[in-house]
């Protein structure tokens, strides 16, 4: 009598090979490392919108209003520490800890995109994917030349190295803005 079929030993082997390949695929992959960088990515993107739409308005706007000096303006839930945890060296005061993403210079940023002849490019302000005590984006920014900043932690070890090269004046912040030296 044959009777076909596979033994236990060699069922125990494949899924011992099956195994030690999932952990290694998962060690490759390292998804904790590619849901940092999904959101380090969203956070590249988020502060180059703001910047550009910011500087479109300052552009457009015959006597723009860019926030008060040496206020430092965050989404609500950020540290409502001084200069919003120390993120900015002029910064002394927080602004209104606005829970409110709109682009009329009511939210958390207070320009008003919403006054540009052609219409904010904004449709909402952006918030940090994770918001929270560490990962928030701030803004700074100085009446009198005009200029501005707009920062955030980045998490990853593929996009962190950028916080180095950003121009800015801070190691630990992605910095973006209209200031050549960044130093709000």
């Amino acid at each position: 009598m044959n009777k076909k079929g596979f033994t236990l030993i060699e069922l125990l082997i494949v899924i011992g090979i099956l195994a030690i390949l999932t952990a290694a695929v998962v060690i490759v992959l390292n998804p904790a490392e590619l849901l940092k960088q999904a959101r380090d990515s969203q956070r590249l993107t988020d502060l180059d919108a703001m910047k550009n739409a910011i500087a479109l308005y300052v552009a457009d706007a015959t006597t723009p209003n860019i926030g008060a000096a040496t206020t430092c303006y965050a989404y609500a839930g950020a540290p409502a520490t001084s200069a919003c945890g120390a993120r900015f060296t002029t910064a002394t005061t927080v602004g209104s800890a606005s829970t409110t993403k709109a682009v009329d210079g009511t939210g958390w940023i207070p320009v008003n995109l919403a006054s540009m002849a052609s219409g904010s490019p904004l449709s909402a302000l952006p918030v940090d994917p994770s918001h929270g005590a560490t990962y928030y984006y701030a803004y700074a920014a100085s009446t009198t030349s005009l200029t501005f900043e707009i920062n955030a932690v980045l998490e990853s070890t593929k996009f962190g190295p950028k916080m180095l090269s950003d121009g800015g004046n801070s190691d630990t912040l992605y910095e973006v803005g209209s200031y050549p030296g960044l130093s709000l």
